[in-house]
């Protein structure tokens, strides 16, 4: 293996490691002022930063419980992409720096993704039915 080579290898987990990194801590940054707006009473209907379905923007009651009941997942998921961040570090200064990290690496991230999708949906729903049923009692 030439040393050029070898290089390429490492800079491609330096990059992967690198870019899911990045992607996590502004996804949690925003999902942290999100929440630090709820606690705060200062999240208001809007078409720009929270929940947004037709239930939650549907009453300024319904988006307040909306937001008060995501507000413990929004805050293990900002949790967790902090965690998948430092594995993230942690897998790229364990692996070897040979043709086996990258993908480590990359699916690691990959599937990091996956389970903050599923948590993002659950969160998601659970709100909506929250101000589905406000929405539905006041009619």
């Amino acid at each position: 293996m030439s040393r050029h080579y070898g290089r390429a290898v490492a800079l491609g987990a330096a990059f992967s490691t690198t870019m899911f990194s990045l992607a996590f801590l502004v996804v949690a940054g925003l999902l942290k002022m999100l929440s630090s707006q709820i606690e705060a009473g200062q999240s208001r209907p809007n078409y720009t930063f929270g929940i947004r379905s037709k239930a939650t923007l549907a009453s300024e009651e319904a988006w307040v419980a909306a937001h008060e009941t995501s507000l413990k997942i929004l805050k293990g998921t900002t949790i967790f992409l902090l965690g998948c961040t430092a594995a993230l570090w942690v897998l790229f200064t364990v692996l070897p720096k040979d043709d086996a990290s990258v993908p480590v690496i990359f699916f690691s991230g990959l599937g990091f993704i996956a389970i903050l999708v599923v948590l993002l949906m659950r969160m998601y729903l659970k709100a909506d039915a929250v101000a589905t049923k406000i929405g539905s009692a006041t009619k």
